[in-house]
């Protein structure tokens, strides 16, 4: 898919390795998937580039053969051997990469390190503060090498569900199809069950924002019937019903398209960098917190 860059005052394209901006994405059925890619599609715009965005596994292999002024590889941390083709092509191509990851260190290449575990752990702990259990809605990853307990956030889930002493934790997870509808006609089920949840972690944002129609359509008065934080930044334009309470990076769309950007847009080698993006809390209108919920124009 090519976010195709349409100016006619856009500036002269300067001497670059080629190819543009690539993003490597999981997928785009993910609100933080569109997000990101019209905010690097914009900001690469401003400097003549245009913006390629690759959702199947194949970036590897794409890469190989035609270099990118710049690349973000955002799914690193869930591929087998995602960084070993992160330093294979750092050392047979150009292209400026920036690898999104919480394992690997900057070598010739730029990584942003921005690790979900303490989020997890902490809204678990402040959930169960006013619950006697807490879920985990999360897309059924078993395909993936290792499972979905090899899945960084479900890990935390799990540890999370241990330092409590509330395990088993395969009975506090609930798995759905990926992408939206599907996420959203499991939770409307759920909802209506006989083991209707008060507390649920998502893994997503897309995830929150699916729970929180299903709950809508369901009558489920959120949040004084169910509590919902979700674990990643939410769009503003996704929030339907109002801002969802969250654990996520601020600014996250800007500094990440920031950091690609400048990838781009710099010439010649250069020792790779560390960009940490840690994350915060940021309640919204999903939960019972004493802090004030953010309005939605508060970012």
């Amino acid at each position: 898919m090519v976010a195709a860059n349409y100016d006619d005052a856009a500036p002269p394209v300067a001497a670059s390795r080629g190819g543009g901006v690539v993003l490597a994405l999981s997928s785009l059925g993910d609100p933080w998937g569109v997000q990101l890619t019209s905010q690097v599609r914009q900001d690469a715009l401003c400097t003549g580039l245009s913006t390629l965005v690759l959702t199947d596994p194949r970036w590897y292999e794409h890469l190989l053969g035609a270099e990118a002024d710049a690349a973000l590889l955002t799914a690193i941390d869930l591929e087998q051997d995602g960084p070993r083709r992160v330093r294979s092509l750092s050392d047979r191509t150009r292209s400026g990469l920036v690898a999104f990851s919480a394992q690997m260190e900057p070598e010739r290449f730029d990584v942003v390190s921005s690790s979900p575990v303490p989020a997890v752990h902490h809204a678990y702990a402040r959930l169960r503060a006013r619950h006697d259990r807490v879920h985990l809605l999360a897309p059924d990853l078993r395909s993936r090498p290792g499972g979905v307990l090899s899945m960084p956030r479900v890990a935390a889930f799990v540890d999370a569900v241990a330092v409590h002493d509330d395990a088993p934790a395969e009975q506090h997870m609930r798995l759905t199809p990926e992408g939206t509808r599907g996420t959203f006609e499991i939770a409307l089920d759920w909802l209506n069950g006989p083991d209707r949840p008060s507390a649920v972690l998502c893994y997503t944002g897309y995830q929150a924002v699916a729970l929180r129609l299903a709950a809508a359509r369901a009558g489920v008065e959120v949040p004084e019937e169910l509590e919902i934080i979700a674990i990643g930044d939410i769009p503003a334009e996704a929030e339907l019903l109002g801002p969802i309470s969250y654990y996520g990076v601020d600014d996250v769309f800007a500094r990440l398209s920031g950091v690609v950007v400048d990838r781009a847009v710099e010439r010649g080698d250069r020792p790779g960098r560390l960009h940490r993006f840690d994350w915060e809390y940021f309640p919204g209108t999903t939960t019972r917190d004493d802090e004030t919920p953010r309005r939605p124009d508060d970012r």
